[in-house]
């Protein structure tokens, strides 16, 4: 069943059976306080992106070698992820899967503008703040520069004198009355192990100011 196509132009639907919006697309705790973000899911050519709510609550990073960087990044924070009392999850700022992103326009097969991935995004916020207004989490680590980029323009700083993702690494914002803490990163799977590391003591860090137990 076809739940959004707002971006059926350029080759994506979000084609569910299970769920009843793409805003219900949250793996793992729904109440937890620590939130990963990446760009959207990876699938194959053709294949249908489709988890059950039982999919999603049992979410395990492990299964997903994409989310085993985060074991050099913070083992603290990846032993949480994988526990029973796990206060982590996950989603995506498209929802919608895709073979590559931005993926190929269903009739030209080339890549996407800029501005058309632009689009995509847009049009997806408004799944992702409605998430966030009704779970508050504390923290969102952004996974990539295209989700840091994103995050930054829709939530900006508290510090009217941050202006650039380049002059901060993460920052406090609030939305509709809710402030929590984004933390902005390269993606995770291409930095460095020291640049992983140097991520995670900044996480860590934002996770205890947060008063976060994990």
């Amino acid at each position: 069943m076809i739940i959004c196509n707002k971006c059926s132009k350029f080759g994506l639907e979000y084609n569910n059976s299970n769920l009843n919006s793409p805003s219900d697309f949250i793996e793992g705790n729904l109440d937890a306080k620590v939130w990963i973000i990446g760009l959207n899911p990876k699938t194959n050519q053709n294949e249908i992106f489709d988890p059950s709510f039982d999919d999603l609550r049992n979410f395990k990073p492990s299964n997903h070698s994409y989310f085993k960087d985060f074991k050099k990044v913070s083992n603290k924070l990846y032993e949480n992820w994988e526990s029973k009392n796990s206060k982590i999850a996950h989603t995506d700022l498209v929802k919608c899967g895709s073979a590559s992103f931005p993926p190929a326009h269903p009739v030209t097969s080339k890549k996407l503008s800029n501005k058309e991935t632009n689009v995509i995004i847009n049009n997806c916020f408004e799944h992702l703040k409605n998430q966030l207004l009704i779970h508050k989490p504390l923290l969102l680590i952004c996974n990539g520069s295209y989700t840091s980029e994103s995050i930054f323009n829709f939530f900006s700083p508290d510090d009217l004198s941050i202006k650039s993702i380049k002059s901060v690494g993460s920052y406090k914002s609030t939305f509709e009355g809710h402030t929590f803490t984004i933390v902005l990163s390269g993606f995770i799977g291409r930095i460095d192990d020291w640049s992983k590391r140097r991520l995670g003591l900044e996480i860590e860090n934002a996770i205890d100011n947060l008063g976060i137990k994990l």
